[in-house]
């Protein structure tokens, strides 16, 4: 309206906002730490549901609150006497079964003692009765709120059920980490991220909990139930994986490691740059060609001391390229028997390092130098080479 400010507080909902991604969050951690065959679900059977392989569920009734004096299913509180009735009308419908159901009361606050804490402890058939008289007690001149659910939770037919949801029933509240930084701690924890990732695992559960966001979303949207198998999202946790590793192992574009001229000067006595002499008298293609040695040595270091390539991944990476060079030595030799013998090898060497790029570690390389660089430090020590008669030629040039 003109004239007048909109006042935002009218428009914004944190509360029901951060109850929401509470449920997120609390279902992301029971996506991690639950085995295969299960399923978990978001607003389905309750406001996180856990379908195990059996049969049996574990259902959740989470209740956040970001005001600092609320008490979620307080003695007297909706919360308490709605989550009791919607779980014994369930048992009495038998939409849920007696023996296969797990009960839980989830909060973010910290509660003190409480009636939801005593059932969460009972374990004895005394200790149960102890809580339904408590129970009584509560519900006497109780509020409009909890009225209705009082005369029904409280009936001679419903207390079979009360007491089959009491005894398996359980608070999980701030002070067990049931949110926060504490959740997610444990979320972590029960991924079991590789060690090569542990600095990374705070963005690897966030992208993780968005791609549940959007399963979710999609599922809604769909009008099907939001339900998650667990096999689902481990495969979608190995692809996160999988990818941050093809990142890690990314090589370094060339011009993030200089050469300089005096670090070519040094290698120019190498066997790899006889080779090359014997081939071309082009100065520059010979330091340019030490140079992809130079670069390709120390990033080959850098990728091994971090761990992301093992020693196994560089013997298949130039197992590969001596095959592929092997093919192309044996056909130009053959072919090229009426041509000279440096203008053979030349063609060898061009078609062998000019442009070509081999996967290591079953990921695509972006940079020449590292494929280059590797047929050069093996035509350093002969495994490969480019003049039809080169291990002869080099012999002969170091007697």
């Amino acid at each position: 309206m003109k004239g007048k400010a909109m006042s935002l507080e009218n428009h914004s909902a944190p509360g029901p906002a951060a109850g929401y991604a509470f449920e997120f969050e609390r279902a992301l951690y029971w996506l991690a730490r639950s085995p295969a065959g299960f399923s978990i679900g978001i607003e389905t059977d309750d406001d996180v549901a856990v379908r195990h392989q059996d049969g049996s569920r574990t259902l959740e009734q989470n209740k956040h609150s970001i005001q600092m004096d609320a008490e979620p299913f307080g003695d007297r509180s909706k919360d308490l006497w709605n989550t009791l009735s919607i779980w014994v009308a369930a048992l009495e419908d038998e939409e849920l079964f007696v023996g296969k159901t797990r009960f839980l009361m989830v909060t973010n606050r910290t509660l003190p003692d409480c009636i939801a804490k005593r059932i969460s402890n009972a374990e004895t058939n005394d200790e149960i009765t102890e809580c339904i008289q408590a129970l009584r007690l509560a519900a006497v001149k109780p509020p409009e709120t909890i009225r209705a659910y009082a005369e029904t939770l409280l009936t001679t037919s419903s207390e079979p059920y009360l007491r089959e949801v009491i005894e398996n029933c359980e608070l999980v509240d701030g002070a067990c980490g049931a949110s926060g930084l504490d959740l997610r701690k444990l979320t972590i924890a029960e991924l079991q991220i590789p060690a090569w990732f542990t600095k990374d695992a705070e963005s690897i559960a966030n992208e993780l909990l968005g791609w549940v966001n959007k399963q979710v979303l999609a599922l809604w949207q769909a009008r099907h139930p939001a339900w998650i198998s667990r096999d689902s999202f481990v495969t979608q946790f190995h692809a996160v994986l999988d990818r941050r590793r093809r990142q890690q192992i990314r090589e370094r574009a060339a011009n993030l490691i200089p050469v300089i001229d005096e670090q070519l000067g040094k290698e120019k006595g190498r066997d790899f740059v006889k080779q090359l002499y014997l081939v071309t008298d082009d100065d520059s293609r010979v330091d340019e060609s030490i140079r992809e040695f130079i670069r390709c040595r120390i990033e080959k270091n850098r990728l091994s001391a971090d761990g992301n390539i093992t020693d196994q991944d560089w013997t298949a990476f130039e197992d590969s390229l001596k095959t592929r060079w092997t093919k192309i030595f044996s056909r130009s030799k053959r072919l090229g028997r009426t041509e000279p013998e440096e203008d053979v090898g030349f063609k060898v060497l061009c078609e062998t390092t000019d442009g070509y790029k081999e996967r290591l570690a079953g990921v695509e390389t972006e940079q020449v130098y590292l494929t280059a660089g590797t047929y050069h430090r093996m035509a350093d020590h002969l495994v490969v080479g480019w003049h039809p008669r080169y291990e002869e030629l080099v012999k002969e040039e170091e007697q």
